[in-house]
């Protein structure tokens, strides 16, 4: 309503200014155009009463004239004459203005010339008489008189005289006509103006008042929506404060205040708010913040910031904010304030900090029930190897009945304890995500056909019928892990089998789509007679431990976990899983894969061929780029060992420059390492030195995606600390043996076991002495010199993290237990090495709390323990 209103008051004020306008010009105009033509009626009324004038003049003369000859004839008065020669100097000049009166009117111009001609007759006529007079006297000048010669010219002067008034009476009548008509029509334009002026202004001061109430409603709405808003803005759980220019608070509302915790006193300015209560930058180690450097005083500057964290002091507590910021932007498209909305979320982060905590429990949870089933199934399948090999060399020696009996049941338990054992292994590593699917081009009928074999033996054995049918049209080779595929066919095709007892079970392959972006789907399904399955159990069948009914264990055996474990295989291959059953009457197995159809077979797989690394590295020049003294003086010892030369530099810009001066075959890089790390000098060497000299990098970061990054950048390979010297020299013979061509990185199964399994040989499980052993070549001397470096450099480097850690210092504790970690593994201390890569992967997330505080000190007591240890040996 209030824009509505406003724009028709603008209409009206727009209508009456233009009217007026228009008034005013045309009054001007029309005034103009009077002036204008009373000025012309004025001229020419002038010129007309100038020839009225000037003609009378011309009669009165021309008469005078006459008069004077006519006196002189009888009284013979000379100066009569005189006067006459006057009056005709006075005729010549009325005739003179009489021409400049009339020369644009061609009429009146004729008749003045006429009138001339006419006045030039009777002077002829007179100064005839004159001379006449003279010279044959007063009576025959009398006489010729009497002839009426003079009274003709002066009727025809009289006539002459009469037309050229008559014509300028008439001009004059029409001239004041004219002026007459201009006067009625300026009295009437002037009624007619005043008139629409009035109304105008009577209407002006309408729409003035009209306007005027407008404004009030409108003022009245604008007040009624602020006071909504405000009561808004003071219902919101959530602060709310703005800010203009000046960083002057314009508006806190109540609850801001209570978060905040200010009393009801009005704050002016951001400083004013500052001075009443403390606010830290926990992304800062809780640096105070300043009127300039609040979130919300950036928005001044244009930033837009979400979800930024405040730390409020209030109470000697510590009360965590997050706070959302927004410029606000004006008509012109200017920066006029910002406003910032903040609010309590203490308990969020506590929830979140416990939830954390959670976390962490349940992957060490997870970490120790993987090693727990590791550990356990190690050391069972190591027995149950023995006793199924040994069962099977009884079978062949034992003749008595009882005894083959005996150990066929011992036999078959074996079988069924080692495949329970090997489920809850896929089920543990899979549920753990350490399942990865390794895709090759592979024979979907190589794969079927292998199934088929193993299942039509069990088949045959129970007395049911086995079928596999494929379909027509299939592709001939399909991207899948072969493995896995394997394991899926042979679970499912084994269940349909182990619960069938009469009928058969058929397999079928047909592909369902056609190929779209060279990827086919293709369904499997599997189809038995057997006992079926209820329809209240068939998604139940999926879960761990859960098979259809109470009694199925009992009667076919089984853990329950295989097809869990087929689910769960399926879904690694973005396929899906689907049962239809019915008791009593089968069931069948639907299972779509989308397979990506590949042209050729999969290649032979590599056949490892022993190489003489002795022979293959002998002739190379390796640069190695390592900060840690002791794995400096560890690398020397191993290309000392096998009397390989090798230069060694403290970081990445001296290996810059030793490339630039000096040839090399191979380099050697450490990731992080002070002044340039291993991530920049790769790429300067990529991008100024050389694009094909190996790089291998070393690094004891060991995290999720450090292989590919350093890959990415231009390394051929990647080694993760603690290395083995016969990986080490492996991976460099590997790329020197293929002339410094780019090669795919080796695997490193022998870090994965170091890290993620217990030594075997350990020393109070600090020590891990076959990898010291292995590390040094079994020489005691270098044993001893790597224990000694260590020694000198742990206390520096203990001290360093004890005094970062006090600090808060994150980075540089981050940096610090990187190298001091490095150290550990130069001398065997592997699992403590391991707990300090735990610390400094939360430090690189940023989190950090008061018990990893404490655990940095048990890990420092372990690795002086360790130390004592290596002292020992």
């Amino acid at each position: 309503m209030p824009t509505s209103l406003t724009k028709d008051s603008f209409r009206w004020y727009y209508a009456s200014i233009y009217l007026g306008l228009a008034l005013i010009f045309g009054s001007q105009y029309f005034t103009y155009k009077n002036v204008r033509d009373l000025s012309l009626n004025n001229e020419r009324l002038t010129r007309t009463i100038g020839v009225l004038n000037q003609t009378a003049n011309f009669g009165l003369v021309t008469k005078d004239f006459q008069s004077n000859m006519r006196g002189y004839l009888i009284t013979e008065n000379r100066a009569l004459l005189t006067d006459n020669y006057n009056k005709k100097i006075q005729l010549i000049g009325i005739t003179d203005t009489l021409f400049n009166l009339v020369k644009d009117d061609s009429i009146q111009t004729k008749r003045v010339k006429d009138l001339l001609s006419i006045s030039s007759s009777i002077v002829g006529y007179s100064q005839g008489l004159i001379t006449l007079y003279r010279t044959d006297g007063q009576e025959r000048a009398f006489s010729k008189i009497q002839e009426g010669e003079g009274i003709q010219l002066n009727s025809t002067l009289t006539r002459k005289i009469n037309e050229i008034e008559d014509y300028e009476n008439h001009n004059l009548n029409q001239r004041r006509m004219l002026v007459a008509r201009t006067q009625e029509n300026s009295v009437l334009f002037i009624i007619v103006t005043g008139v629409v002026g009035f109304l105008l202004t009577i209407l002006s001061i309408i729409f003035m008042n009209l306007d005027k109430r407008k404004q009030v409603l409108l003022q009245k709405e604008i007040n009624e929506k602020e006071r909504l808003v405000s009561q808004y803005l003071e219902a919101i759980p959530d602060g709310v404060m703005v800010i203009n220019k000046q960083s002057e608070i314009v508006f806190l509302n109540q609850s801001g205040r209570d978060i905040l915790g200010l009393k009801t006193g009005r704050l002016i300015t951001l400083a004013d708010e500052l001075n009443q209560i403390k606010l830290l930058d926990p992304t800062r180690y809780h640096v105070r913040f300043t009127p300039d450097t609040l979130p919300v005083a950036r928005g001044l500057h244009g930033e837009k910031l979400i979800g930024n964290k405040i730390d409020l002091v209030r109470n000697d507590k510590i009360y965590h904010l997050e706070t959302n910021v927004q410029p606000v932007i004006g008509l012109e498209g200017e920066i006029t304030s910002a406003i910032t909305v903040f609010r309590d979320i203490t308990e969020r982060a506590n929830y979140e900090a416990t939830l954390e905590k959670a976390r962490v429990l349940a992957e060490k949870s997870v970490r120790v029930k993987d090693i727990f089933l590791s550990n356990v199934s190690h050391e069972i399948r190591t027995p149950l190897n023995a006793i199924i090999g040994f069962t099977n060399l009884l079978i062949g020696e034992v003749t008595e009945p009882k005894s083959v009996e005996y150990v066929g049941y011992i036999q078959y338990a074996g079988k069924n304890l080692l495949e329970l054992i090997n489920d809850i292994l896929d089920f543990s590593k899979i549920e753990a995500g350490q399942v990865h699917l390794e895709k090759t081009a592979i024979s979907l009928k190589e794969v079927v056909e292998s199934v088929s074999v193993i299942v039509n033996q069990k088949a045959v054995e129970k007395g049911i019928t086995f079928q596999a049918v494929m379909a027509d049209g299939l592709p001939e080779f399909v991207e899948a892990d072969k493995l896995r595929l394997t394991q899926i066919l042979l679970n499912v095709c084994g269940n349909a089998v182990k619960f069938t007892e009469k009928g058969r079970v058929s397999l079928t392959v047909n592909p369902i789509s056609e190929i779209v972006n060279t990827t086919q789907t293709i369904r499997i399904e599997v189809i038995d007679t057997g006992i079926g399955i209820a329809k209240d159990k068939l998604h139940d069948v999926f879960n761990r431990f859960v098979q259809a009914t109470e009694s199925t264990t009992r009667v076919f055996g089984g853990t329950g976990l295989g097809l869990s474990i087929v689910k769960s295989l399926v879904q690694l291959f973005d396929g899906t899983l689907k049962l239809q059953s019915e008791v009593g009457k089968g069931s069948v197995f639907t299972m779509d894969f989308p397979f990506k159809v590949m042209k050729d077979a999969a290649p032979l797989e590599d056949i490892e061929v022993d190489i003489d690394t002795s022979a293959a590295i002998s002739k190379l020049r390796v640069l190695a780029a390592e900060d840690n003294t002791l794995n400096q003086k560890l690398l020397q010892a191993i290309f000392e060992r096998i009397k390989i030369p090798l230069t060694i530099v403290n970081n990445g810009q001296e290996a810059l420059d030793k490339l630039n001066s000096e040839e090399f075959d191979m380099v050697l890089m450490d990731i992080q390492m002070p002044i340039m790390d291993g991530y920049t000098a790769i790429k300067e060497i990529r991008r100024s030195i050389s694009k094909t000299i190996p790089i291998i990098t070393m690094t004891a970061h060991a995290m999720v995606g450090e292989k590919e990054e350093c890959l990415s950048i231009g390394a051929n390979s990647y080694i993760s600390k603690p290395f083995k010297e016969s990986e080490l020299l492996y991976t460099i013979a590997h790329l020197g043996n293929k002339d410094n061509i780019e090669a795919p990185p080796s695997p490193t199964p022998q870090t994965k076991d170091l890290n993620s399994q217990p030594p075997n040989n350990m020393s109070d499980n600090i020590l891990n002495l076959d990898y010291l052993s292995e590390i040094t070549g079994g020489d005691q001397e270098l044993r001893d010199e790597l224990i000694a470096m260590f020694e000198k450099d742990s206390q520096i480097q203990l001290r360093t993290i004890e005094e970062a850690s006090a600090s808060g210092d994150m980075d540089r504790l981050r940096q610090t237990i990187h190298k001091f970690r490095s150290s550990l593994f130069s001398v065997g201390m592997l699992a403590t090495a391991n707990q300090y890569k735990d610390l400094e992967a939360i430090l690189k997330q940023g989190n950090w709390n008061a018990e990893l505080s404490q655990k940095l000190v048990q890990l420092k007591a372990e690795s002086e323990s360790g130390l004592v240890q290596l002292k020992l040996l």
